[in-house]
């Protein structure tokens, strides 16, 4: 669309009075801009979401089995709940010492705030080459197993609802339960079109690239 707009000879001044009235470029019309744009990135057609629509050919049996894990004895959708896969709040996974990440204290200063960070959607997390907000593990597989260690070793401030989850069924997620949870979050959520880079999910080719 943009190469056709500026093939015509249209400047981002003619661009901006076609979509808001009039040729003046703002801070708020950029944000709106962007914002609308965004609205329309929804990743929405996983395997989960056509398996949920009623498709029982959209998921394999590993993946149902790991998504029973996921709502079950894995208990990870107490915080990535179904939909968005977060509940946007934010919480401190013992990952760091808070003296070196303190997370959301910084930006509130209360104390309850100390190394929390809000809950990511898992929405293409399979696509993603680190993980966690410190970029401190690179598969799912080395989440899983941190989750089912009950969280990390610093206590300060650490998510009460963060349990060890190594011991037997039905309260534990023994290693075939964890593989099967690996693999429904790095696969059944991932929208093909985001892996593809197919439209809307597109994007040109950086100069650099």
């Amino acid at each position: 669309d943009m190469a056709a707009a500026i093939a015509n000879g249209a400047t981002y001044p003619d661009l901006f009075a076609a979509a808001f009235g009039t040729p003046d470029i703002t801070a708020q019309r950029i944000a709106y801009a962007l914002a609308t744009y965004q609205r329309t990135l929804k990743p929405d057609q996983t395997p989960f979401d056509q398996f949920l629509a009623g498709n029982p050919a959209a998921m394999t049996q590993q993946q149902i089995n790991g998504m029973n894990v996921f709502h079950g004895p894995g208990r990870c959708v107490i915080c990535h709940r179904w939909g968005l896969f977060s509940n946007r709040l934010y919480h401190n996974l013992g990952l760091r010492p808070i003296g070196e990440d303190a997370g959301r204290q910084e930006v509130t200063n209360l104390a309850s705030d100390a190394g929390r960070f809000k809950t990511p959607s898992l929405r293409n997390v399979g696509l993603r080459g680190t993980l966690m907000h410190n970029g401190q593990f690179t598969t799912i597989t080395q989440v899983v197993g941190f989750y089912i260690g009950g969280g990390g070793p610093f206590l300060l401030n650490k998510d009460p609802q963060l349990i060890p989850l190594n011991g037997p069924p039905p309260g534990g997620v023994p290693p075939q339960a964890a593989a099967d949870l690996a693999v429904f979050v790095s696969t059944a959520l991932t929208d093909p079109r985001v892996a593809a880079g197919l439209p809307p999910f597109d994007r040109p080719t950086l100069r650099s690239q």
